[in-house]
């Protein structure tokens, strides 16, 4: 693994962003040309008071996860108005669109060997776990529960999904989301075999298989004092943690008042990846990569940028994550791509 001074970032989606500058340049060559006649016939220009401007457009594109063979990447986005499953080529090129459901469908990401993608559906804190081809046809569901399951992962023999769910929440508590318990579960291809890995008495979730499946790394909410994504105090913390795969000997990676979170496991697992922000400033994450005990943490990312939701290529050379742009109730952001280079 190289070291941090070694990586260099890329963002995808960059002819968009240049088509853009190119009109934004014609418009302003427009307006200075304007400017200019006016000055020559002797008119002084006036300016209008006007407000700042305000965005329109707060496009989030997000929760990426590249093909087992690197030739493309599923991610989720709102640019409907409704959060769906996309997927494209690795430099933003050939978007499609690979679901269209009345609800937000989220979390999306490949199975081993590249054929299905599993991802989320649902809305308002209720959602289920969906499987479907890789070019978005033949939509089936896993669970059928309605609460929430969410953040579906294969196992790296492709017969499972691992993913997290409310279940577990006592029956008297569901209506208040203040008090939902999440564990992290897995069931097979055939909706058959559900199994629960962990048993936190909190929420645990986000949960990823070691190559091997023996173990598991998660994000758990702890009950110790730490701090919101915004850096505000919290009387509770986000941490991120390991444990066998029946959910003993679980172990706090991360410990620090930050709020760290999204854990994924490299193909050779020997690295986790995770964000937090633990840097600052307010709303800001950066990735970072540590040894499976916790041990030998490196900085990836770096300001001005916020980086989050880390996903690994299956050859170990890239880190897939999403830049994000929040300002006051406002986000939006783009996928980006860390390539780990190690000449």
């Amino acid at each position: 693994m190289p070291s941090a001074k070694e990586l260099t970032i890329r963002a995808l989606n960059r002819p968009t962003v240049v088509r853009q500058n190119i009109v934004r340049h014609r418009v302003i060559f427009i307006v200075w040309a304007a400017v200019c006649g006016a000055v020559a016939h002797g008119q002084a220009p006036t300016r209008d008071t006007v407000s700042a401007p305000r965005r329109v457009t707060k496009i989030v594109n997000s929760y990426p996860a590249p093909s087992p063979d690197g030739s493309r990447v599923v991610f989720q986005s709102n640019r409907s108005g409704v959060f769906q499953i996309y997927s494209m080529k690795t430099d933003g090129s050939d978007v499609r669109q690979l679901t269209d459901m009345p609800n937000d469908s989220y979390g999306p990401s490949y199975a081993p060997d590249g054929k299905l993608i599993a991802f989320a559906h649902g809305s308002g804190g209720k959602s289920d776990i969906y499987i479907m081809a890789s070019d978005g046809s033949a939509a089936r569901q896993l669970t059928t529960d309605g609460l929430d399951n969410s953040h579906p992962h294969w196992s790296p023999d492709g017969r499972r999904i691992l993913f997290n769910s409310s279940r577990t929440t006592p029956t008297e508590d569901r209506a208040d989301r203040a008090k939902e318990q999440d564990d992290i579960f897995s069931v097979a291809l055939d909706r058959t075999d559900l199994r629960q890995h962990t048993r936190c008495r909190t929420v645990c979730t986000y949960a990823f298989f070691s190559p091997d499946m023996k173990r598991i790394a998660y994000r758990k909410v702890t009950n110790t004092p730490g701090l919101n994504w915004d850096l505000s105090e919290s009387m509770r913390n986000s941490e991120v943690a390991v444990a066998n795969a029946d959910g003993s000997d679980e172990r706090i990676l991360t410990n620090n008042a930050a709020f760290d979170g999204w854990p994924a496991w490299s193909p050779d697992g020997k690295y986790i990846a995770f964000a937090s922000n633990r840097l600052g400033p307010a709303n800001h994450g950066q990735i970072f990569v540590m040894s499976p005990d916790g041990s030998a943490m490196r900085q990836i990312s770096a300001l001005p940028g916020s980086y989050v939701q880390p996903f690994w290529s299956a050859d170990g050379r890239n880190i897939y994550a999403y830049n994000a742009n929040e300002v006051g109730d406002d986000e939006w952001g783009d996928v980006v791509v860390f390539v780990l280079d190690s000449r």
